[in-house]
């Protein structure tokens, strides 16, 4: 049986990002995605209603704003926007060595 490339591997590849599963089984390896999945259902899908497809568009950019400007512990007490705007200092995008 051959399998198609998925189109997310495609672009990955395309754009020369590495993409991996995680191991079936091996619930350490994605914990992060689950705490991420959980916040995201209980702040975010559990508190809002949405009217139509724009209206859900709005309120996700809203939340992704919010939640990316919070101080999170696992990043030392900055947030996201702080971390990446420190890691893209130290490792600039596109920049090979």
């Amino acid at each position: 049986m051959v399998k198609e490339l998925h189109a997310l591997d495609k672009f990955c590849a395309k754009h020369n990002i590495i993409h991996y599963l995680i191991d079936k089984g091996k619930p350490n390896q994605n914990g992060t995605v689950e705490r991420s999945h959980r916040e995201d259902e209980e702040k975010f899908y559990q508190q809002n209603k949405f009217k139509n497809f724009h209206d859900l568009q709005q309120k996700l950019y809203s939340w992704n704003d919010y939640y990316n400007n919070l101080e999170h512990c696992g990043l030392n007490g900055k947030t996201p926007n702080e971390f990446l705007a420190n890691y893209e200092l130290i490792n600039p995008p596109n920049v090979c060595t």
